[in-house]
């Protein structure tokens, strides 16, 4: 008897172990997922085909079975795919329900998040002989998925203000992706101001006169809140406003898109991709081979977001990392090749090896992808009328020659290991641990993001961590109050400009826990 009340003992105490190092958003507290597919979050104008025509948006859902929270996070997780469907790429993946998505999407909700697999609209020329097709045509691709994961984002919001179905708490979202994913959700965070898409690289020369690529009038404004010939707006009363974007893979379109004020990111890459260039190079088409346009990848990206200085050069996105401890391997890990850049976790894969009988072996661009080789060889025979599947597959292992749900999941270990830690940070959640020995002046519940500053029209206010904005106050270079907007006790706030007139602006924002932000706003 007494055995047994000590092996009953022993097994109290391991579960108690288990459970005090157990923590929501951390680690997996949940069992099982409830998912939910093909829920409809907006309609808008798709040119897949070659023929604009509305289509509805889908996307898919993941909770946490038996969850009692009312208020959770929600995490957006966009697929790869070149922005062309899975087998028209000549790839296996591009849709929501890769292997690699699912299991992100699994993973994050086991942790307690709300998460979102949406499809975008796809669609552009990679074939084309003519760069400024290929080039124009691509960066309209990515323009139509930032809007479309901003609409998914809005969808939620909407959500929340009418029906509450899924129970988000709107305060805290993240927006990632995986491949041609990480590149919406970089530019989810960044692209904000007209000037972005003026850049010399982003002007079509063959038009007379030059013209930017993308073409505001026709494609809509940034959030595809307003009407125009191809973009319909969703949910439009709404803001899109997040606090963290993640990319898996994939560049952004110019660092210069990064300023002061804008969300933290984490990056992940492989060193050597042969297709999203690590540092800042050229994209290609993986097809061809041909060159697309100039992008700067998670290196470039995270070197500029934790620049600090004064003026342009004081970028400092990722205070609230610096700001806090993280003491997981991962971290370690990262620390070791990412010379400094806190957010960048970098993949130094293995050298190519042997031929695989296909052409050579290229660096590996996405080891945590992986797929079912007999389906894709079927599918590709059938979309094609050939018989050259077996030929397709093995191009794309000659980028992942060792793939498999096995070393996939692995990768993804280390991605959720290094990431989570840090959402948990930027969206203000519990168990993130303040670094008491130095906090800098962006703390975890002062720090407010103003964007887009400098701004042609309105300009939005988030909070990062547990506080909310009270009172908000605009005073003209000469110190006179023009603007004051008080009892609002929310974490966004939208500042309408209403008439006031180009300049630069000090604003004032008192917090709920105490406290007095100020910080320049220029309107242009």
């Amino acid at each position: 008897m007494r055995k047994k009340l000590q092996l009953v003992a022993t097994f109290c105490l391991i579960a108690f172990s288990i459970n005090s190092y157990a923590q929501r958003y951390l680690t997996e507290m949940f069992t099982g997922v409830t998912v939910t597919s093909n829920v409809i979050y907006g309609n808008n104008i798709a040119v897949l085909t070659g023929v604009p025509r509305d289509t509805n948006l889908f996307m898919d859902i993941y909770k946490p079975t038996g969850d009692t929270a009312t208020a959770r996070p929600l995490v957006v997780v966009l697929h790869t795919g070149n922005f062309l469907p899975a087998i028209v790429n000549g790839a296996p993946t591009g849709d929501k329900t890769d292997s690699a998505v699912v299991e992100m999407c699994m993973r994050f909700a086991k942790r307690g998040y709300v998460v979102a697999a949406p499809d975008y609209r796809l669609g552009w020329n990679p074939i084309s002989t003519s760069q400024d097709v290929r080039t124009g045509t691509l960066l309209n691709a990515v323009y139509r998925a930032i809007q479309d994961a901003k609409n998914c984002v809005r969808f939620f919001k909407n959500d929340k203000a009418t029906t509450n179905t899924y129970k988000i708490d709107t305060a805290a979202i993240a927006v990632g992706g995986l491949g041609s994913g990480g590149y919406v959700a970089l530019a989810y965070g960044s692209l904000d101001v007209v000037a972005d898409i003026q850049l010399t690289k982003f002007i079509d020369n063959s038009q007379n006169p030059p013209a930017p690529y993308v073409n505001q009038l026709l494609s809509g404004n940034f959030d595809g809140t307003n009407t125009t010939p191809i973009n319909l707006p969703n949910f439009a009363s709404h803001t899109s406003t997040v606090k963290m974007v993640f990319n898996v893979g994939g560049a952004i379109g110019d660092t210069s898109w990064i300023r002061h004020g804008q969300v933290p990111v984490v990056g992940f890459h492989c060193t050597n991709d042969p297709f999203a260039p690590y540092k800042t190079g050229a994209v290609i088409v993986p097809t061809t081979g041909d060159f697309v346009v100039e992008a700067s990848g998670s290196y470039d990206v995270l070197r500029v977001e934790n620049k600090t200085g004064t003026g342009v050069n004081n970028i400092n996105n990722n205070a609230i990392f610096h700001s806090s401890v993280f003491n997981d391997v991962y971290t370690t890990r990262a620390n070791q090749n990412n010379h400094g850049y806190e957010g960048l976790f970098p993949f130094v894969t293995p050298v190519p090896g042997a031929t695989l009988g296909c052409g050579a072996q290229t660096p590996q661009a996405s080891p945590w992808d992986w797929w079912n080789s007999t389906a894709f060889v079927a599918m590709y025979n059938g979309y094609t009328g050939t018989t050259n599947g077996i030929g397709a597959n093995c191009l794309q292992m000659n980028s992942n020659p060792d793939m498999s749900a096995a070393k996939g999941r692995k990768y993804i270990d280390t991605i959720q290991g290094y990431l989570n830690p840090r959402m948990v940070c930027a969206l203000g959640l519990p168990g993130c641990v303040p670094n008491t020995a130095g906090i800098k002046e962006n703390s975890n519940v002062s720090e407010v993001l103003i964007f887009p500053n400098p701004s042609t029209s309105n300009i939005n206010f988030s909070v990062v961590g547990y506080n909310t904005i009270q009172t908000v106050e605009l005073y003209d270079i000469t110190g006179r109050l023009v603007k004051q907007i008080t009892g609002l006790n929310t974490q966004d706030f939208i500042l309408q400009r209403e008439g006031l007139t180009s300049g630069l602006y000090i604003t004032k924002i008192m917090l709920n826990k105490g406290g007095v932000v100020s910080k320049k706003i220029i309107l242009q």
